[in-house]
């Protein structure tokens, strides 16, 4: 079913307050961008995959202020996929999952379902996704699945929901690598380099794919750690 005029309406007035109000982020976060040529220009740039490295619990929120306010306004409404269970450090935040669905529904986030360890991918937990692709959506997903702290390697396995989607709804996937400094005060450097829209190549399977995207996002990463870090 189609969404109402009004809720989009509220969900694009909750994004935008979120972007205004994310800018705390830059005292303790020094955002950078870099982007290709070219990229993010007009409203022709909806209905896109936007496929970022997954570094942090702010990841969502430092992604958007990076953009300034014309490329950002070009892409809202940005549906995101968001996790109803959390792990690790962040598993407290479980205990306020009542508010936080509330705050998902205002941010017309669309929540993954719960996890599932035995089935593997589904198409069932992207259902979301592809609906609001299919609506001419801008959609975020990390395909990490989850925030990859190790430095050995960069990036953790992407999984294959992202090429579903790309399959699916044939949208162009933007590839985003993320480097951040080892020094955290008083400020930590955050970069994100956002590559060109690509399509996967109609040969490879879903996790050849997914693969394929994988390495493409270690190379613009290995781009953007050589210049900050050389």
């Amino acid at each position: 079913m189609a969404e109402s005029i009004a809720y989009r309406s509220i969900v694009i007035a909750a994004q935008c307050a979120s972007w205004i109000f994310g800018q705390l982020l830059r005292l303790r976060y020094s955002v950078h961008a870099q982007f290709p040529s070219g990229d993010f220009r007009s409203n022709s740039e909806h209905c896109l995959i936007v496929a970022p490295m997954h570094k942090t619990a702010f990841d969502p929120c430092l992604l958007m202020i990076a953009l300034n306010y014309r490329r950002w306004r070009a892409l809202v409404p940005i549906r995101i996929l968001a996790t109803q269970t959390f792990g690790g450090p962040l598993r407290w935040l479980n205990w306020f999952m009542p508010l936080i669905r509330i705050i998902y529904r205002l941010e017309g986030a669309i929540e993954l379902p719960p996890e599932d360890h035995n089935n593997g991918f589904h198409p069932e937990k992207v259902r979301g996704l592809l609906a609001a692709l299919n609506q001419g959506d801008v959609i975020a997903i990390f395909p990490e699945g989850e925030v990859w702290r190790k430095r050995e390697p960069a990036i953790g396995k992407f999984a294959p929901g992202v090429i579903y989607l790309h399959r699916k709804s044939r949208a162009l996937i933007v590839p985003i690598a993320v480097w951040m400094s080892e020094r955290a005060w008083p400020r930590r450097r955050y970069v994100a380099q956002f590559g060109e829209p690509v399509a996967i190549p109609e040969h490879l399977d879903f996790d050849a794919g997914a693969a394929w995207l994988r390495e493409h996002v270690l190379t613009l990463y290995e781009q953007v750690r050589q210049s900050e870090e050389g």
